[in-house]
């Protein structure tokens, strides 16, 4: 079993609100735009619309996927595809595996407008294998002053993706007073990055559904959030991002997909 990653967000946002939810386009241990491996966050998937990466995700149970409903919202199960295993977007990975979606979920309480209830499950065709390059993650409450956010997303808002997976630190909030309450519910709701600190690093488009999770050992990850939205990754001042709050929907996505155990 692989052990590790927990939800939890705090924000508020403004009416103008972006699509494109982030950018990872700075350091990661120090390293600009750092590559990581797919061993590495094994439970990171990738979303696609008509073979094409929409969207990030991670894996909740065998067969059972955590992304946006952002993400999927009037999508069929014809069209959306996951990919785990994967580092990069362009060439093939030895772990790499492309599943069928059956069921595409979306929180019966979610808004497109607002984004509030940002929550959807994808059940797959098949049980995944769990390895060292594909694993669940778990997620619960978490505290902390540095998280870890990774993706595919765009380096800004020009739209051009990183074809590989890429993973940035990134600091908690001194508030989330830049978003307004008709955008941000924080029952349900979170921010996280801090403008000033997180020089160039946040989510951006195609980022939304991936998970934000805090390092407590060097085996243990734990998820807090799923990237929702923010100002847009082409602001130079606001860093926070809104996540959804997954431990929030807790029983929902027991109902939905049942225990992991």
């Amino acid at each position: 079993m692989y052990q590790g990653v927990l939800f939890a967000f705090p924000a508020i946002l403004t009416s103008a609100v972006s699509d494109a939810t982030g950018r990872l386009s700075n350091a990661y241990n120090g390293a600009e735009n750092a590559v990581v491996a797919a061993e590495r966050y094994p439970f990171s998937v990738s979303v696609t619309l008509n073979n094409k990466h929409i969207c990030g995700g991670f894996i909740d149970k065998p067969r059972f996927i955590v992304t946006t409903a952002s993400c999927v919202c009037q999508k069929t199960t014809s069209q959306i595809q996951v990919t785990v295993g994967e580092l990069s977007l362009v060439l093939p990975d030895s772990a790499e595996l492309k599943l069928q979606v059956q069921p595409i979920t979306v929180h019966e309480a979610y808004d497109n407008t607002t984004r509030f209830n940002d929550v959807a499950m994808l059940e797959m065709s098949q049980v995944m294998e769990f390895g060292p390059s594909v694993n669940y993650i778990v997620f619960t409450e978490v505290s902390g002053s540095l998280a870890i956010i990774m993706g595919r997303g765009a380096f800004d808002e020009t739209k051009m993706m990183s074809i590989e997976l890429r993973g940035a630190r990134i600091n908690s909030p001194a508030s989330c007073d830049v978003f307004s309450t008709d955008v941000f519910d924080e029952k349900t709701m979170f921010c996280w990055g801090r403008s000033g600190y997180d020089s160039g690093v946040r989510p951006c488009q195609y980022d939304e559904g991936s998970p934000l999770f805090y390092p407590t050992f060097a085996t243990t990850l734990y998820a807090t959030g799923i990237v929702s939205k923010n100002l847009g990754c082409g602001d130079g001042h606001i860093f926070e991002t809104i996540y959804t709050w997954p431990m929030v929907y807790n029983d929902w996505i027991l109902r939905v997909g049942g225990p992991q155990h």
